[in-house]
């Protein structure tokens, strides 16, 4: 069966081991003590097992030779003292190997926990500094496969793959060594074995890394695409697509497994190779030591503690077949987490960045222009001046760009030409936080986190009194229906506030946004998706809130916008009329046939 087929887009690119090495390094020096630590364990724990061949040999060479007196470590002792030191030392091997074995893995376990501790923290710090174009083209589903999948397999990878992958090798280097000792000739023959197993290792691990990195691609999607459908499982539902997107998440869980098989199949023809070769390895070394003690070449116990020395040999062979596929699969999730990484953070503060100071809150943009993809402009040389404590309506069809302005205020994208500046200080010439706590954003879909309702109002201040938080649910008009809540404030949520109606989220929104008593209101849509009830309550707190802030409103219902001390009406990314309602609703422009079509929609009249 050929390479299944794959999802298009696969993110990421190739990159050496030594330039993976390098990026993990900056996460191991705060613990060098520690890992040397390790390092001293595993080294001391991958030889323990060594002189074990060496009791085996002295043991049946003296049961076979009768000798009434046998040395052991430079004493002559008498057969039963010899048996009795004999284990003696191997009782005190085990019990070294097994304080060894647990002083390693905990060791080992916590430089792993605290690398992935550090590098977990510098995943989600970058994160907060993508600006929201990334968030656009980024699932959901794939950024929590990078947090939890991904970092778990890099953390295997420290504690298990590399420790267990130098042990092995430190364990080969000592027997090989040891046999070329004891008999260079029978060595020789066990190790005409490893540079076929070396073959097989090396033609096959491109192989493996292959389909690994292609089934964590579809598992991203996949998880992914089921995120996405289980939070839109109402749309599923009203439209009756249940089939439709059983159909896709049958087609993406054929392609992860088909990419599964594939791995597992090239995993399993190298375990298989390298089986076959510690067993005719074995074998080798039995007919040709065999020989070599029919012929009194060797002792019958030097045989025995040759093969099993050769023995010991074989298990870290087979072992290092599979920490590879480990190893493997483990590099494809260092890759996309590295990627991650590299992820282009443009909203960066400038050196010497200073706190935002407001005065009056008055905001001009300056020739702004933004473009979300190269060439197909959003904004086209905006210039706007705005007085402090003036409320600013936009209005304008889908797609004209208003959102994308506002967006410009808390620097949630950057422009890519001119500039915007409040109070007469660029944007980017301030700290984020002294900015965005400056502006209370409210949007058309406001987000509610798992949590009280007091927890998501506090949101907007963590630091707030009880008080503050009543205070500031009165003026977004939600303490009354919060105080009929069975459990008022400690009133669970649920997830994004499904236990809530929609006017209630609203309101919350509102409420969290005002609790820090901002200079500057941004309101997308703050009322566009509520009933008449909630639309009335909800403009009665913003008339309150309005005054005296600088304020701007994306809307499109006329009771809200006629209210603005002025309208902005935008198109093609472009500002193409400006004034007051009754001025702007006589000029028979684009702004009269929005008015009119909104007022068809509401069966009103202004």
């Amino acid at each position: 069966m050929g390479d299944p087929a794959v999802t298009p887009g696969i993110p990421g690119r190739e990159r050496s081991a030594l330039d993976e090495v390098a990026r993990l390094l900056p996460y191991a020096r705060p613990h060098r003590a520690l890992f040397l630590a390790t390092l001293a364990v595993s080294l001391a724990l991958a030889v323990i097992d060594v002189p074990l061949p060496f009791f085996l040999k002295k043991v049946i060479d003296a049961v076979l030779k009768h000798h009434e007196h046998l040395a052991l470590f430079g004493f002559d002792l008498d057969p039963r003292r010899f048996l009795m030191a004999i284990l003696l030392s191997l009782a005190a091997l085990a019990v070294a190997k097994g304080v060894l074995t647990y002083a390693q893995r905990m060791a080992s376990e916590t430089m792993g926990q605290r690398m992935i501790y550090a590098l977990r923290l510098d995943l989600y710090r970058h994160l907060q500094s993508l600006s929201m174009p990334f968030f656009k083209n980024a699932s959901t589903g794939r950024i929590m496969l990078r947090f939890m999948g991904d970092i778990n397999a890099v953390l295997d990878m420290i504690t298990d793959g590399v420790l267990r992958a130098l042990m092995d090798a430190v364990t080969i280097v000592t027997v090989v060594a040891v046999i070329l000792a004891l008999n260079w000739k029978l060595a020789l023959v066990v190790l005409s074995v490893l540079p076929l197993y070396l073959l097989v290792f090396l033609r096959l691990s491109p192989a493996l890394r292959h389909t690994g990195r292609m089934a964590r691609h579809e598992r991203s999607a996949l998880s992914g695409n089921l995120q996405e459908k289980i939070a839109g499982r109402i749309v599923v539902k009203a439209f009756h697509q249940e089939d439709a997107e059983e159909s896709l998440v049958t087609e993406q869980t054929g392609r992860l497994r088909d990419w599964l098989i594939a791995k597992a199949r090239v995993g399993g023809r190298l375990t298989a190779l390298a089986n076959v070769l510690v067993a005719f390895g074995g074998a080798l070394v039995l007919g040709v030591g065999g020989l070599s003690v029919l012929n009194d070449e060797m002792t019958k116990g030097g045989l025995m503690a040759f093969y099993a020395l050769a023995a010991m040999l074989f298990p870290p062979l087979r072992r290092l077949a599979r920490t590879n596929e480990t190893y493997q699969a483990a590099r494809v999730s260092l890759d996309r987490l590295l990627d991650f990484l590299d992820e282009t953070a443009p909203l960066k503060e400038r050196s010497g960045s200073r706190p935002l100071a407001i005065g009056r809150g008055g905001v001009r943009f300056e020739e702004v222009r933004f473009s979300y993809v190269p060439g197909v402009p959003v904004l086209q040389g905006i210039d706007l001046e705005v007085d402090g404590g003036q409320v600013v309506a936009l209005d304008g069809p889908n797609g004209a760009g208003k959102t994308t302005l506002l967006s410009l205020l808390p620097r949630f994208i950057e422009p890519d030409g001119g500039r915007v500046l409040i109070d007469g200080q660029d944007l980017r010439d301030v700290t984020l936080a002294s900015l965005r706590r400056q502006i209370g954003l409210v949007t058309q879909d406001p987000f509610l986190f798992s949590g009280t309702i007091e927890e998501n109002v506090r949101y907007g201040r963590p630091g707030a009194t009880e008080a503050e938080v009543w205070e500031a649910a009165r003026v977004a008009n939600a303490y009354d229906f919060i105080r009929a809540l069975p459990e008022g404030f400690r009133t669970q949520v649920g997830e994004r506030g499904q236990r809530l109606s929609g006017g209630q989220v609203q309101r919350l929104a509102l409420a969290r946004a005002v609790i820090n008593n901002p200079p500057m209101l941004v309101l997308d849509e703050a009322t566009s998706a509520v009933d008449a009830e909630s639309e009335t309550l909800i403009r009665e707190a913003l008339l309150r809130l309005m005054q005296g802030r600088t304020t701007f409103v994306i809307a499109h219902r006329i009771s809200t916008v006629q209210r603005a001390d002025r309208i902005l009406v935008m198109d093609g990314g472009r500002i193409v009329e400006e004034g007051r309602h009754d001025v702007l609703y006589h000029r028979d422009g684009l702004y009269t046939r929005i008015c009119r079509e909104q007022l068809l929609l509401e069966g009103t009249r202004t």
